[in-house]
């Protein structure tokens, strides 16, 4: 009798684990096919290492609005210490590529810089920085990790931070800033989760 019990309650907390997992991954599934990029090809594109976790902890930065969150289509990366005080921080480009796009995106954007990342099968991927106080670089190649501007507002629009974006082919505003809302996520792809699966981690947040 007691080991049905304990049968019992061990298979109710497998369920409980299974669709809180379902739950919390919502939106965060990344097309196989993208993840065709070599190994720790992506890094993160704020903080002094190459890799940064979403929480609010040791590395000085944070992911304040995750993807999918208020039909967010990115991240928003501020600095631990709030406000603005991250304004002026570096901004990575998150692989090597190319730029596409980098130049004011107008209200509510202000500075933007797109990257191209293409993968040895020829499987493109874009990265987006928005809100840029400056642009450091506005054309040509750029290697992982190499600086492409700085964490701005957007012109005073927003307290400072950084809106990241990945986006594959099929995103409707491939190549080009859009409203960084919205219902239909097809063709963008959550940051994080994609950075750590070509890392080799899944993290269930």
């Amino acid at each position: 009798m007691q080991s049905s019990k304990f049968f019992i309650i061990i298979l109710c907390l497998l369920m409980f684990q299974t669709a809180c997992r379902v739950t919390k991954n919502q939106n965060k599934e990344i097309p196989a096919f993208l993840l065709v990029f070599p190994a720790n090809s992506f890094a993160s594109p704020i903080g002094e290492t190459d890799f940064v976790t979403e929480a609010r902890d040791l590395d000085a930065w944070y992911n304040a609005q995750d993807f999918g969150e208020n039909r967010h289509l990115g991240e928003d990366w501020n600095a631990n210490t709030g406000g603005d005080t991250d304004c002026g921080a570096p901004v990575y480009a998150a692989a090597d590529g190319h730029i596409t796009f980098a130049e004011d995106a107008g209200a509510g954007w202000g500075n933007v810089v797109i990257i191209e990342h293409t993968a040895a099968n020829g499987t493109k991927i874009q990265s987006l920085y928005g809100h840029l106080e400056s642009i450091v670089k506005t054309s040509g190649e750029v290697k992982r990790r190499e600086q492409i501007g700085t964490v701005g507002n957007a012109n005073g629009h927003y307290k400072c931070h950084l809106h990241f974006e990945m986006r594959w082919t099929n995103c409707p505003l491939w190549n080009k800033p859009g409203g960084g809302y919205g219902d239909d996520k097809n063709g963008w792809i959550d940051p994080s989760e994609f950075i750590n699966k070509t890392r080799g981690y899944v993290f269930w947040q």
